[in-house]
């Protein structure tokens, strides 16, 4: 190659840089004026994606993965959008060439974000706890997470439309995007029936629509589907498992229910409910065990269940019994006064039915502290010692929130260079406010339930295994409602042993106490392996 040919190609190498130079500048330009007037919208620009890489030490060995922030726009049947859902996913390359299992990830509410399960046991990185599940001073730490389920499955992180940056897009007169409605459309003031994707049905059909767009966008269709759940998260699993098959074609492996609610007349229930107080017992009994105020069992942090056999038996008989009868007669109360320390006074009075709002404030009253309805091994101060209820929210959850959003927003920011200036809302009371109930309620059932839903998917694709778990301290969703449906449920034989339940030391997030995240995590592992 002569000179003349060799300074004609840097020449042209030189301007192709310098035009690719100009072009990324121009598209940046655009990718951030597109994100801008999307954040004056109140939703997300689509196109507002990271990709960043990492390495996670798991035992002796380094586990690279990639981590992806964006959203999906998911429709509606008329192919209208409707709303912006926000997720992260966790992959890692295959060790053995087979596709790694792919994981989607719900908390509850209706109105949380993911990252409750995300940073709080699941994803690579963890915020640090005290080991008894307190929290600690401020501000949050994070730290790498050895005992990340993207050991054995990749993971996505899904925000439901109005939580974490997940909004819904509201219509105009003529089906465009209104600058005024996005602005406000995750506020209170959007009724039930205004909003296309707060609801039970709503929520189920947007949910169904963004597994389906992404396991498109990243080829995933042949990678074993598995769903992960978290109290309202684990009922969207199991509504989510029926509707998966019979409208989209996909048939999940396996679903993992954390602190679900199945059925809930099991946990709203009025004055002549008999099952939320039976459900309670249970964890009423290992509450005031674990606080020392009742000698009647002996409690075992390793194995709740095996200090609380008889105490279900009771909850299912004479308990059961005297609520029914709705008479003081027998030693029913005698019994219930023992087992949780509350006096046959106040039994009386509540005719059986203490509910956990005065469980709560009478267990430590003497000391003038106040237990939380999400875990009842935690105490705080009473700021209210004269009040009879528990009132306003839970101090316990409030306090949780604080590092799980400082921890979120940074951790977002600085490791995964996702940048918007929408608020990340970690727990939207709005979307509770506005849920549409109705849209679930069949036939003349008076509640919403997603156990029909679980038994009809679990008939249709026999070799689904669902694993429960719950803590026992958790007084918002009892273990023992778990066990209770699962029963009712009536599964076939073929079937029936596909379902699993655990209970562990620990609340409505038993991962947050330390012995309970461990035990998780390798009971998780095994039913991961166990599946074909």
């Amino acid at each position: 190659m002569n000179r003349h040919m060799l300074c004609t190609l840097v020449s042209i190498c030189i301007g192709l840089t310098q035009v690719t130079s100009v072009w990324s500048a121009h598209e940046e330009r655009e990718n951030q004026a597109r994100a801008r007037s999307a954040s004056k919208l109140g939703i997300l620009d689509e196109f507002n994606r990271s990709i960043t890489s990492h390495t996670l030490k798991i035992g002796e060995t380094e586990l690279k993965y990639t981590a992806t922030a964006t959203s999906i726009t998911v429709n509606d049947k008329q192919s209208r959008p409707m709303g912006q859902i926000f997720y992260v996913a966790y992959t890692a390359k295959p060790q053995d060439g087979q596709s790694r299992p792919l994981t989607f990830v719900f908390n509850g509410g209706p109105g949380a974000a993911s990252a409750y399960l995300h940073l709080g046991a699941l994803g690579p990185r963890r915020v640090v706890f005290n080991a008894d599940g307190s929290v600690p001073p401020m501000p949050a730490r994070i730290a790498d997470n050895a005992k990340s389920w993207l050991a054995f499955t990749d993971l996505v992180f899904v925000d439901p439309v109005g939580t974490g940056y997940s909004r819904e897009i509201k219509q105009g007169k003529k089906g465009n995007q209104g600058k005024e409605a996005n602005q406000n459309s995750w506020h209170s003031k959007n009724a039930p029936s205004s909003s296309k994707v707060w609801g039970v049905e709503e929520d189920t059909q947007s949910l169904s629509h963004f597994i389906r767009a992404y396991l498109t966008k990243e080829n995933r269709w042949l990678s074993p589907i598995y769903l992960v759940g978290e109290s309202y998260g684990g009922f969207r699993v199991a509504r989510l498992s029926k509707r998966l098959q019979t409208n989209f074609n996909i048939a999940p492996s396996g679903l993992i229910l954390i602190s679900p609610v199945l059925d809930f007349s099991f946990i709203w229930g009025n004055e002549r409910s008999l099952w939320p107080w039976v459900a309670l017992l249970p964890s009423y009994a290992a509450v005031a065990a674990h606080h020392e105020r009742s000698d009647q069992i002996h409690y075992k942090a390793d194995n709740p269940r095996a200090s609380l056999g008889e105490v279900e038996r009771i909850a299912l008989s004479d308990f059961l019994s005297g609520l029914a009868t709705g008479t003081f007669s027998g030693n029913w109360l005698d019994q219930t006064s023992r087992l949780t320390s509350l006096d046959n006074d106040t039994l009386r009075r509540w005719v059986g039915r203490v509910p956990p709002a005065r469980f709560t404030k009478v267990l430590l009253a003497d000391r003038h502290r106040v237990l939380s309805l999400y875990d009842g091994s935690i105490v705080s101060i009473d700021p209210e010692p004269a009040s009879h209820l528990l009132t306003g929210r839970d101090l316990y959850l409030d306090r949780l929130n604080v590092p799980m959003t400082t921890a979120f927003n940074s951790y977002i920011q600085e490791q995964l260079h996702f940048r918007t200036d929408l608020p990340y809302l970690l727990l939207n009371n709005d979307v509770f406010d506005s849920w549409n109930w109705r849209s679930g309620i069949r036939g003349r059932q008076g509640f919403v339930e997603a156990a029909s839903d679980l038994k009809q998917a679990m008939s249709l694709h026999p070799d689904m295994r669902v694993l429960i778990m719950h803590g026992v301290f958790d007084l918002v969703t009892p273990y023992y409602a778990s066990e209770i449906i699962i029963k009712q449920m009536a599964l076939d034989p073929q079937i029936s042993k596909n379902v699993q339940l655990k209970v562990y030391h620990g609340g409505h997030m038993p991962y947050l106490q330390e012995r309970t995240f461990h035990h998780m995590y390798e009971d998780t592992a095994r039913f991961y392996k166990s599946l074909p």
